[in-house]
This record gives C-alpha cells, sequence and structure tokens, in this order.
C-alpha cells in the first residue's frame, strides 16, 4: 500500500471518526434534554399527588364542618321546637326559611341584572359607535361632493 493509499485512508478514518463525535454529542444532548424532562414530570407527578392529598383533606373538613352543622341546625330546631311549641315553631320556621329563601333568590338574581344591565349598555355603544361611522361616512361623503362640486 502506498503513503498516498494510506493517507487516504487516514483521511476517510478522520472523517468517519468526526462524524461518529458529533453524532455522539448531538446523542447526549438528546439524553440530557430526556434527564431533564424526566425530572420535570417527576416533580411535576410529586406536585400532583400533592394536591390530591389536600384536596382529599379539605374534602374530609367540609363533610365534618357539615356534620357539625347539621347536628348543630337539628338541636337548634328541637330547642326551637320546645320551647315554642309544635305549632308555633313550625309556622315560624316556615316563615324563616321563606324569607331566606326570597333572600338567597335575590342575592343569585343580581349578578344576573348586573351582568345584563352591562350587556345593555356595551350594546347601547356599540349601535352609537355604528351609527357615528355611518353618519360620520354619509354626512362626510355628502360635505366632500358639496365642496367638489362648488369649489368650496
Amino acid at each position: 500500500m502506498t503513503q498516498e493509499q494510506l493517507i487516504g485512508q487516514i483521511m476517510s478514518h478522520s472523517r468517519d471518526i468526526a462524524a461518529l463525535w458529533e453524532s455522539s454529542k448531538s446523542a447526549h444532548k438528546r439524553i440530557d434534554e430526556s434527564d431533564r424532562l424526566a425530572n420535570g414530570i417527576h416533580k411535576l407527578a410529586a406536585n400532583i399527588e400533592t394536591l390530591a392529598l389536600q384536596v382529599k383533606l379539605l374534602t374530609q373538613r367540609m363533610d365534618s364542618t357539615v356534620e357539625r352543622m347539621e347536628k348543630s341546625l337539628k338541636s337548634q330546631g328541637e330547642r326551637i321546637g320546645a320551647v315554642e311549641g309544635a305549632g308555633k315553631a313550625g309556622e315560624r320556621h316556615e316563615q324563616i326559611i321563606s324569607a331566606l329563601t326570597r333572600k338567597v333568590e335575590a342575592l343569585e338574581r343580581e349578578p344576573s341584572i348586573k351582568w345584563k344591565a352591562f350587556v345593555s349598555q356595551m350594546l347601547a355603544i356599540l349601535a352609537a359607535v355604528v351609527a357615528g361611522i355611518v353618519l360620520t361616512r354619509l354626512l362626510g361623503a355628502e360635505y366632500y361632493h358639496y365642496l367638489y362640486r362648488y369649489g368650496g
């Protein structure tokens, strides 16, 4: 084998080695990115697990609070019934429930009323803007036509 052939093979091997080196660097970058993504997913999973536990604890606390409130209301109802008598207490409870129902319904309607008023105002503003644009174009066209025709 001649010296030129050896140099040619060495150059060919050098190019192959350089290509392999670049491929290796690219693969390492992808592996590093995969590691970063895996760590991010692990942290996300840990956070979700923590949130799930917090939701579970919150639900348990809410359930116990509702139970305490129901017991309290029941005992208060029993005390009121014992003091006022069954007929008066029942009638009074109905009045209280009716008044509370009206108040709750009024509170529920309030955002709806405000939203309807807001939408109504926005539609009025939109109509005024459209009318203003139309009038401006019509009157503007008439004005420019007048200026064109009479020069002045």
